[in-house]
């Protein structure tokens, strides 16, 4: 994954003010017309571009930090809203339209953890069994589910224990939870064992072509 902000130079928490000053800075230096005989300024110029593409667009570059974040190139910002119910349900939503676009297997799996537990921090859990709103712990729970997807077994039993604090008893919730869990486990046991199967039938047809052939 690039790293645009050390494509124009800047730190991550820079403000929109110092990606454009870096940004015209860098495009004035590597513009193919004032390096008629660098071959790679073309390259470092159109580089610059897209970086600057991404960074200067707010919606653009939210994205690209959650990526950035998910594969494990730096630390998330902390977050500068007020904590609600709805805004955690909102987070939650952003993080699957993330793991939507991105290439799972170059995503950091503990970095993915990591953020899940960011959500799920005791602070939140306070916030949510004091508001009480059953809808947006449903849909919490619903939406992290389907980021764990994304997520190896092992990495499941933390967050597993937060989503059950989450459900607060709810019967509905918690067998969603429990169902989730054992299907993935299931799929994991089954994965394993794919191998030793293959293998097997592999040497099943070698066998039956051998004795097919010792009775030609």
């Amino acid at each position: 994954m690039k790293d645009y902000y050390k494509t124009l130079g800047v730190k991550p928490s820079a403000a929109a003010a110092e990606i454009k000053k870096a940004y015209r800075t860098l495009a004035f230096k590597y513009h193919p017309d004032k390096n008629p005989e660098n071959s790679l300024s073309e390259a470092q110029f159109k580089e610059v571009q897209e970086a600057y593409a991404t960074l200067s667009d707010s919606t653009k570059r939210g994205k690209y930090d959650d990526e950035r974040w998910l594969s494990g190139m730096g630390s998330k910002t902390k977050y500068q809203e007020a904590v609600t119910p709805a805004w955690l349900v909102t987070i939650c939503k952003q993080l699957n339209a993330s793991l939507a676009t991105m290439d799972t297997h170059r995503m950091s799996q503990k970095a993915l953890q990591a953020y899940i537990l960011l959500i799920l921090t005791d602070a939140h859990l306070g916030v949510l069994q004091q508001a009480g709103d059953a809808e947006s712990n449903n849909a919490i729970i619903s939406e992290l589910i389907a980021a764990t997807e994304k997520l190896q077994v092992k990495y499941l039993s933390e967050i597993e224990q937060r989503l059950i604090i989450i459900a607060n008893g709810d019967r509905d919730m918690l067998q969603t939870i429990d169902e989730h869990v054992e299907g993935r486990m299931r799929k994991a046991r089954m994965e394993e064992r794919l191998p030793f199967f293959v293998l097997m039938i592999t040497l099943g047809l070698c066998l039956l072509m051998y004795w097919y052939g010792k009775l030609k």
